[in-house]
């Protein structure tokens, strides 16, 4: 059985979980008060709603657009919001902390002969900019949470354990991107790692550290260009503000149209749980997880459960999953056409060792 079989089974089956789980999460609704919940939907609001999550994928592409005009690389935006949108959809697809739209953004930039070293520097500090906005928000929810209602000792000890694992990451993250010293030491752990494997294996042809560390001087190179300009990190980071903010905006229109408008402070602490539930999901576009845990939370916070699930479902619609039918198309534009013409690239800063 190969190994590509195993992959789409185990899709399969995470899928088969989730939509299960979604059943449960709808079963303990009133049906009849969610179909009373549909037919009053304001249609300007959902409007609205739509309207946000657009205005999200596309402060997601111009955080990349960004980043590479800020390297030197001159693409039309219509090829960086393809590439972001394409990036985003898979990673809600396949949540794996981020790890799986990083991967394909990799890909992606590589085919636009964006050279390897390159195209991980961008992304890692793409995923910075927009990560540490959602764990801030996560952070906010949070702390509300903790000051505004009774938890038992076990729920704090939870989210104490939670929160902290994303301070690391973020830290780590921070050190990487700023820390030259610290990109340093680390590669050269891993270097030692990677001799005394391929020791293992003397007549391996895939040992190759001397492209290993012309591959880390590249990358060291870009990001220290990248960062050492303050300046060309504020747009980004500043349309990735504005991208958390809408994707909010998004949630809180979704309760608008069902009108049944709540506090934001109630409405970041749904926020947040339904960000953390989908960075490590084990289903895909986290379904059955995201829709039942913020539902439940804002149950929780005494909100009626069927109109909290019913607004829910509306945002998980208009962000999620309408954006990813309208990814299909550009899925087969990247993955199926191999006829891409040759993007338009500025001179670069800075000289490549990499073939």
């Amino acid at each position: 059985m190969t190994g590509s079989l195993l992959r789409q089974k185990r899709f399969w089956l995470t899928a088969c979980l989730g939509l299960f789980m979604l059943f449960e999460t709808v079963r303990r609704a009133d049906l009849k008060n969610l179909l009373a919940n549909v037919q009053n939907i304001d249609p300007l609001w959902g409007t609205a709603a739509v309207a946000a999550s657009a205005l999200s994928y596309l402060s997601i592409a111009a955080v990349l657009h960004c980043l590479l005009t800020g390297m030197g690389f001159s693409f039309r935006f219509m090829v960086s919001s393809r590439i972001a949108f394409v990036s985003a959809t898979i990673n809600y697809v396949m949540a794996i902390g981020g790890l799986s739209g990083m991967a394909v953004k990799v890909y992606l930039l590589s085919r636009e002969k964006v050279p390897a070293s390159n195209t991980l520097s961008i992304s890692i500090i793409h995923g910075f900019l927009t990560n540490t906005v959602a764990v801030i928000f996560v952070y906010l929810g949070f702390f509300y949470l903790y000051s505004e209602y009774k938890l038992s000792r076990r729920q704090i000890e939870v989210g104490a354990a939670i929160l902290l694992v994303a301070f690391v990451l973020t830290w780590g993250t921070i050190q990487i991107i700023v820390n030259r010293s610290f990109r340093l030491s680390g590669w050269r752990i891993i270097r030692r790692l990677l001799a005394g494997v391929a020791a293992r294996f003397p007549n391996a042809r895939w040992r190759q550290l001397g492209r290993a560390d012309s591959f880390f001087n590249n990358f060291n190179e870009s990001m220290t260009l990248v960062v050492g300009s303050g300046r060309s990190l504020l747009a980004p980071a500043l349309f990735a503000l504005l991208d958390w903010l809408t994707m909010f905006l998004c949630l809180k229109f979704s309760f608008m149209a069902i009108h049944y408008p709540l506090e934001d402070r109630v409405l970041m602490v749904g926020f947040s749980v339904g960000i953390f539930s989908g960075l490590f999901s084990i289903t895909p576009v986290s379904i059955g997880i995201m829709e039942g845990s913020m539902a439940g939370a804002f149950y929780l916070m005494g909100l009626d459960y069927d109109r909290a699930l019913m607004a829910t479902l509306i945002y998980r619609a208009t962000y999620f999953f309408l954006p990813l039918l309208l990814s299909l198309f550009f899925f087969q534009h990247f993955f199926v056409s191999r006829e891409q013409p040759e993007p338009e690239r500025a001179p670069p800063q800075h000289s490549h060792s990499e073939k």
